[in-house]
Parts: C-alpha cells; sequence; structure tokens
C-alpha cells in the first residue's frame, strides 16, 4: 500500500473551523445543512467549487491552501517529506535531485511504498533538472518493479506508467509511450478517485501536443476536463485549460484559445494553481 500525505478539503475545513471555536451549525447556517457539512468534513461527500468558496468565505480562509495533489512519502520523517513536497511543488528540480541523492533521504528510506515514490520523484528531478532521460527511465521502472501483474494499480503506479509514456513519447518512441498510457489508464473508472490520476489526461495531452497532434491534444483535454469535473475537482484545471489554449492557437481556433485562456486564468486565480509554461 502506498503511504501518502493527504490534504483534503474536509481536514482543512474541519481544523480551521475548530481552530476559530466554531460549530457546525454556526459555519453551515445559509449555506448547507450541518448534516452535509459533516460528510464534507469527514471527506464522506465532494462539494462543488460554490459549496467551497462559500465555506471559504464563512470562514475566511484562503483559496490557496486548497490543493487537493496528493504527495508520496519517502520516509517516515516528516520533516524530510514536507521538504521534498515543497521542492517538488515549486518545481525546483535541480535542488530536488541534490536533496534526493542525500545520505539524509537515502538513509530514511525504509518500505516498499516509500523506494517506489523515492523512485518516482527521483526520475521526475532527473527528467526535469538535467533531462537524463536513461536514469528517468531506469528509476520508474524501479518504481514499477514490485507491481504484481492482475492486482489493481495504485495511482502512484499509474502516475509512473503516465510519466514514462511521457518521457518515450518526448523521445519519439510513440508506439512504446501508447502502450504505457493505455496501460496506465487501463481500469480508471474502477479505480478509487485520487486527485493526481487528473494528471494522467494532462500528460497525455501534453504528449499528442508535443507531437503536433493538436486536435487529439485538445480532445484528450476535453475527457479530462470531464473527469475532473465530475469528481467535484479542481486540480489541474488551469493547466488543462492553458494547454487547450495553446492547442488552439496552434489550429488558428481563436474563439477557442480566447475561451480556453478566459478560463485557465479563472481558476488559476481562483485556486492558486501554478501554470506550467514551458513549451
Amino acid at each position: 500500500m502506498v503511504i501518502q500525505t493527504e490534504t483534503t478539503i474536509g481536514k482543512i475545513l474541519l481544523d480551521t473551523r475548530k481552530r476559530q471555536r466554531l460549530t457546525q451549525k454556526e459555519v453551515s447556517a445559509g449555506i448547507c445543512s450541518q448534516a452535509m457539512l459533516s460528510s464534507i468534513e469527514h471527506d464522506k461527500y465532494s462539494p462543488n467549487v460554490e459549496l467551497v468558496i462559500a465555506l471559504c468565505q464563512r470562514l475566511a480562509l484562503s483559496l490557496e491552501s486548497l490543493s487537493l495533489a496528493q504527495n508520496y512519502a519517502v520516509s517516515t520523517k516528516a520533516d524530510l517529506n514536507s521538504r521534498l513536497e515543497v521542492l517538488c511543488n515549486e518545481h525546483r528540480y535541480t535542488e530536488m535531485l541534490l536533496f534526493l541523492q542525500s545520505s539524509a533521504i537515502l538513509s530514511a528510506i525504509e518500505t516498499p511504498a516509500q523506494t517506489q515514490s523515492y523512485y518516482y520523484y527521483l526520475a521526475i528531478a532527473e527528467f526535469q533538472a538535467s533531462r537524463q532521460i536513461e536514469n528517468a527511465y531506469k528509476d520508474l521502472q524501479i518504481a514499477l518493479a514490485d507491481h504484481k501483474s492482475g492486482t489493481p494499480l495504485s495511482t502512484l503506479d499509474r502516475l509512473c506508467l503516465a510519466s514514462l509514456a511521457f518521457f518515450k513519447s518526448s523521445t519519439g518512441m510513440q508506439k512504446e509511450s501508447e502502450r504505457l498510457y493505455q496501460q496506465g489508464f487501463a481500469e480508471l473508472k474502477n479505480a478509487p478517485y485520487a486527485p493526481n490520476l487528473n494528471i494522467l489526461y494532462y500528460l497525455c495531452a501534453f504528449s499528442a501536443y508535443q507531437n503536433q497532434n493538436y486536435r487529439k491534444c485538445v480532445q484528450q483535454l476535453i475527457t479530462g476536463i470531464d473527469f475532473i469535473t465530475a469528481h467535484d475537482s479542481h486540480y489541474m484545471l488551469a493547466n488543462s485549460y492553458y494547454l487547450m489554449a495553446k492547442a488552439a492557437q496552434k489550429m488558428d481556433d481563436t474563439n477557442k484559445k480566447a475561451e480556453a485562456e478566459q478560463r485557465s486564468a479563472v481558476f488559476k486565480d481562483l485556486f492558486a494553481e501554478k501554470i506550467f509554461t514551458k513549451f
């Protein structure tokens, strides 16, 4: 089982309400039922965007704190996991690579789940910081080595497969890339939802963009956006619309470009999502 450090909307709302010494009745008044707020706080109900905004405003809570992306633990030491999370989220890949190669991290890895997390992050850092593609391939293969054939894929398994597919696509290995993406998406409808699954659609769309298949890129993004919103999530929406705008520009579709740019800007401002712009 993958060990994760997860921040959910429910946990943030619950912790904030308790810090402010407010009752569920006080927070939910005029917004939703007390029972619904209780379900949200205990992660039994996923609120839509409008409901999240209203509850955040009631609690004077910044939407910047509501990132649903899960980060994977590489050790039992919270300070090391937190440091890695900061470096990854801020895209400081050179520092991240050095950190992952440090004795502090290497000596703290204890479990197979932590080993898988470590090699996933190492692959990302090596690819982004120095384009060490062969090393990134090997890292992801190690990360996937303990997965038993015929058993359900974890979210991290799927991220590893999609990342490997993206790297293969970046080096012109399209057939291998398609095969790996198919593996990553296999039985996704039956998998427990996790926000990081949103990344699969973005990576697949980005591969199509890099290969100048802009129509496929847009189609994949539309499917991904439907997947994200169907799960009442917002993670990767700003990036998805930004990439869609870029693809629309390549297709000379000015209307779609303008619409996608506007939506990207809205979600970026609303949820403080960092936009990847290195095209």
